[in-house]
């Protein structure tokens, strides 16, 4: 939050703020837009949160000690909007799409969950989360 004329009000501080999130990475700047799409999605939240407009953000990279910018643009906002639309689908579903195994799979935090190369078990995974919730809903 930085102080400005026309910005938002914060709850406990004196004066008006503009948002601008700035997203750490371990690694270094990506080929794909999933680093961006990932601080897009949380300004849009933030936008909702605070009812303000968020033009751009950054991206830090630990690994090369630089900041990198991102507007978020309308083609970035769409597919943040478009991957929600498809993770809902999914998830109203119970199902998984299959994992594609790839370098980052390493250091996921659901890969346990997800195992990619096996991919009868992110299936398996999801009827077993189906079956528990419905199992709640019964009792």
């Amino acid at each position: 939050f930085h102080k400005c004329e026309d910005g938002i009000t914060l709850s406990g501080h004196r004066g008006l703020y503009s948002v601008f999130p700035v997203e750490y990475k371990k690694g270094k700047p990506k080929i794909t837009d999933e680093d961006k799409l990932q601080l897009t999605a949380q300004a849009m939240c933030l936008e909702e949160m605070f009812q303000t407009s968020i033009p751009e953000g950054a991206i830090y990279y630990i690994t090369s000690h630089r900041r990198y910018s991102v507007p978020f643009t309308e083609e970035l906002r769409n597919l943040v909007k478009e991957t929600i639309h498809k993770i809902e689908l999914f998830r109203r579903s119970f199902s998984i799409p299959p994992a594609e195994k790839e370098a980052k799979c390493r250091a996921c935090s659901l890969r346990e969950h997800c195992r990619p190369g096996m991919q009868r078990s992110a299936s398996n995974y999801c009827h077993e989360l189906r079956r528990e919730a419905m199992e709640r809903d019964v009792k």
